[in-house]
């Protein structure tokens, strides 16, 4: 990492996109604009902005101290702490899953297909809260539960909530559906399920990026043998959660569409069907309780 501290923002830019791209870093110009951005506060904007300026002291430490936490492939949300989703801005820290576009699918399926105007939503494995909170920003008479093993993901998720002002609707509850009785503290029924449940199979973990490898919490990540352990439990558990003709709505894995559509299809559920995310992955699996 060259010394920062004589350099202008500009300067600076230039020198720490080699070094993300020596880590292997996909888009490395992009990322040093925006770790600039957080270093500087103000966002990427003001590296433009301030391109002639010399960094003080405090930003050149700051900024290579945040090279050297992405160049070992910390993820950029974990270094910022933040990160987009829905257009809504969420915390995101090491004990949750950062909020991926793939993810907006889920959201997108479920104001379609929603029956009415839904007053109750369950998210099962909330992490940062983004489903849970995204469907309350459109429904805005909706009340809903997030549910997560991981308390210091709910308390992240509780952060969330409270700043996007939505903790008045918004409650969320420690359940871990690997353990008898879970289901049965959450109230409900409900008028619409989400989940994106872990889902990789547990021998391709160590496949991954080392951002999600190394840094994700292996609680969100491994989905079992073959992924499905997760949509077992909860296809099982929809009819106790789900309302008579209410929404159920997972997130999937690449080629594991028809393994949950024939899991909904056993439990008797309707209308089942996949949706493809913006890259032709069938990610969304949803169905109708009867």
């Amino acid at each position: 990492m060259p010394d920062v501290s004589v350099l202008t923002v500009g300067q600076a830019q230039r020198a720490v996109a080699p070094v993300l791209r020596g880590a292997g870093i996909d888009e490395p110009v992009l990322e040093a604009r925006l770790l600039l951005g957080f270093v500087l506060g103000g966002g990427p904007e003001r590296v433009l902005a301030d391109r002639d300026e010399p960094l003080s002291a405090d930003q050149a430490r700051a900024l290579a101290d945040a090279v050297e936490r992405r160049a070992r492939r910390v993820p950029l949300s974990q270094i910022v702490g933040r990160r987009e989703f829905w257009s809504l801005d969420f915390k995101v820290t090491a004990d949750t899953l950062t909020p991926r576009a793939d993810s907006e699918t889920i959201v997108e399926t479920a104001l379609e297909r929603a029956p009415g105007t839904p007053a109750s939503v369950l998210d099962l494995g909330t992490g940062t809260g983004c489903l849970l909170l995204a469907l309350l920003s459109e429904w805005k008479g909706a009340s809903g539960v997030g549910v997560d093993a991981s308390e210091d993901a709910l308390a992240v998720a509780r952060d969330n909530a409270a700043g996007l002002g939505l903790a008045d609707r918004a409650r969320f509850i420690r359940a871990d559906w690997r353990e008898p009785g879970w289901a049965a503290r959450l109230g409900g029924p409900f008028d619409v399920v989400v989940s994106n449940p872990p889902y990789i199979p547990e021998a391709d973990i160590a496949g991954l990026e080392p951002d999600v490898r190394d840094h994700e919490p292996r609680l969100a990540l491994s989905g079992g043998a073959d992924g499905l352990d997760a949509y077992r439990v909860l296809v099982r558990a929809l009819a106790g959660l789900l309302r008579p003709g209410g929404l159920a709505v997972f997130e999937v894995g690449v080629a594991q569409a028809d393994d949950v559509r024939a899991l909904l299809t056993a439990a008797g559920m309707d209308g089942v069907q996949a949706r493809a995310d913006l890259g032709g992955v069938a990610r969304a699996v949803s169905a109708l309780a009867p």
